[in-house]
């Protein structure tokens, strides 16, 4: 049985690395400067090798974040992941979620549910980079939306029981900051304007009824990577359907 010094040792080293993040945080005025700022300080204070922040709608849509934060050894990562990955997140599958909504945090040892796109996300993704250690924790932000903050590292010890209870403590206090931050980055031009150019033809596209097929015969695309498309396009933009976005389209040009 542990000795009640040996649980004091661990209670206090969770609000040491708790206390140290908010320490680092503190002062950041808007979302942008926050965003950096945690992902430097969870790295640091963490000691892992990779940290990154995904703002959505949705925490599934935060996935498809088209400009998130990301520093360290994952951010070679990115195109593969948007471009292949985003959608079968382990991160976003229903038990991840659930998780998160209870206990704030995520830890890729927890979650042992998902479809085989899941389970290749952890293989031929993550271990594939020699990421071996994934750990997410989810955070309310400004204007209703939602954060997901990953820590990644080579090493699967890297986040323990302690550190995992300190990140749960953690993400009451930072939800409460970051809700209160203004977020200069929504004031665009509308939920099109984050758009590539290729997102933004095949947005178009979809804008003047074509079907995937009809589209894939113009750009020369799979019907089954323009489907692709459109599913990355309704994340970012936050739609629902592709008649929202055509609506989104005709708003956008009138204005």
């Amino acid at each position: 049985m542990p000795t009640l010094e040996h649980d004091s040792r661990g209670d206090l080293r969770r609000y040491e690395l708790a206390f140290r993040v908010l320490e680092l945080v503190n002062g950041a005025t808007d979302l942008a400067t926050f965003k950096t700022a945690l992902a430097g300080a969870l790295a640091d204070v963490y000691r892992v090798r990779s940290a990154t922040f995904f703002v959505g709608r949705t925490a599934q849509l935060a996935c498809a974040d088209p400009s998130p934060v990301i520093l360290g050894i994952t951010k070679h990562m990115l195109p593969e992941y948007q471009d292949r990955w985003f959608q079968h997140d382990i991160f976003s599958t229903p038990p991840a979620v659930r998780s998160m909504h209870n206990t704030r945090v995520a830890s890729l040892r927890e979650i042992n549910e998902g479809t085989l796109e899941n389970r290749l996300y952890v293989t031929d993704y993550l271990q594939r980079h020699r990421i071996e250690s994934a750990t997410a924790l989810y955070l309310d932000v400004c204007r209703g939306r939602k954060a997901l903050v990953g820590l990644f590292d080579p090493d699967q010890n890297r986040i323990g029981a302690a550190e995992i209870a300190s990140l749960r403590l953690l993400a009451c206090p930072l939800a409460q900051i970051a809700r209160g931050l203004p977020d200069d980055s929504t004031s665009d031009d509308g939920p099109v304007s984050k758009l590539s150019p290729r997102q933004a033809e095949v947005a178009r596209l979809v804008g003047e009824g074509l079907s995937n097929a009809e589209i894939g015969a113009m750009l020369h695309l799979h019907p089954a990577s323009v489907k692709k498309y459109v599913t990355r396009i309704l994340a970012i933009t936050g739609l629902h359907n592709r008649t929202e976005l055509a609506i989104a389209l005709r708003d956008a040009d009138q204005s």
